[in-house]
């Protein structure tokens, strides 16, 4: 069940960013950043429920060029289109949501894209973070550390499964691509069908479907954080999907995690890039509270 929730608009700069908040703003805050073209419902109302329950204000948006949130122009290869923002832009915006919620510094999680911004959040803003959680991250940070190639089979199979949808503007059409799509990130979990429907149906609510290629090309050129990430004063967790390539191999994500003080892994056994299943939303609530509840001021 969903908990009582608000939306607003906030307003960074020019940017409307689309929100959603669930609890007692008076509560100690958790920030949700979704990934590459991830509209907020993408952080299920089971997980805000169960966070809002254990005493969190808890707090989603879609991200600017997804959703109800400001698009821009797709800088598509070959198009001649500039990238139109910077991930720090995107950083911003994430910091904007929580100013426009709370005073209060924030648990900070985020999937994918997401993940990377949450960790650029920290050294961003560091009076404003308690805590990080990067969930399917890719890799921000290597320093001198190993480093482990995916097989190029796997890289091969996940950019196939991606290039065979055609992306129909339609959702008649266009929902059975995407949940090939999904079916295939979901690892070896259970496959909740109708959860990962909802979850396209919100897709489909923005003005046109396409392969957001300016979330996927943001991140391109991003400095090596290591040593910056070591030097972070807030713990910081990385969930993997033990079957997850699509960021980075699971075993670097291991490697980096053991490598930094105050930082810990948690490899989701069978687990994908996606969570389209109930019992994979309960096992990642828990372990992100485990997680938060330890941090700074919880």
């Amino acid at each position: 069940m969903k908990p009582h929730f608000m939306s607003q608009i906030v307003h960074n700069g020019s940017v409307k960013l689309y929100a959603e908040s669930f609890g007692n703003k008076d509560d100690v805050p958790v920030l949700l950043i979704a990934g590459a073209m991830a509209p907020a419902i993408f952080w299920e109302d089971s997980f805000c429920a169960t966070l809002v329950a254990n005493g969190y204000f808890v707090i989603r948006f879609d991200n600017r060029d997804i959703g109800k949130s400001t698009h821009f122009p797709q800088s598509v290869p070959d198009s001649g289109i500039e990238l139109p923002y910077s991930i720090n832009d995107m950083v911003d915006d994430a910091a904007a949501v929580l100013a426009a919620h709370s005073e209060q510094p924030a648990h900070i999680i985020g999937h994918s894209l997401g993940g990377s911004i949450a960790q650029l959040f920290a050294l961003s803003y560091p009076e404003q973070t308690r805590s990080v959680t990067a969930l399917g991250s890719p890799l921000l940070a290597q320093g001198d550390l190993p480093y482990i190639a995916t097989p190029p089979e796997i890289t091969e199979k996940i950019w196939g499964i991606f290039m065979a949808n055609p992306m129909y503007q339609d959702i008649e059409r266009g929902a059975p691509e995407f949940l090939k799509v999904w079916r295939y990130l979901n690892g070896d979990w259970e496959f909740d069908e109708d959860m990962a429907y909802r979850y396209t149906e919100a897709i489909y609510a923005t003005e046109t479907i396409g392969p957001a290629w300016n979330h996927t090309n943001v991140q391109a050129g991003i400095r090596d954080i290591w040593e910056e990430l070591n030097r972070l004063n807030n713990p910081l967790l990385y969930i993997h999907g033990e079957k997850d390539y699509l960021p980075a191999n699971p075993e670097n994500t291991k490697i980096l995690a053991r490598s930094l003080d105050d930082a810990e892994v948690f490899i989701i056994k069978g687990g994908g890039h996606v969570f389209f299943n109930k019992e994979l939303w309960e096992i990642l609530s828990q372990k992100v509270l485990q997680h938060i509840q330890q941090g700074k001021n919880q």
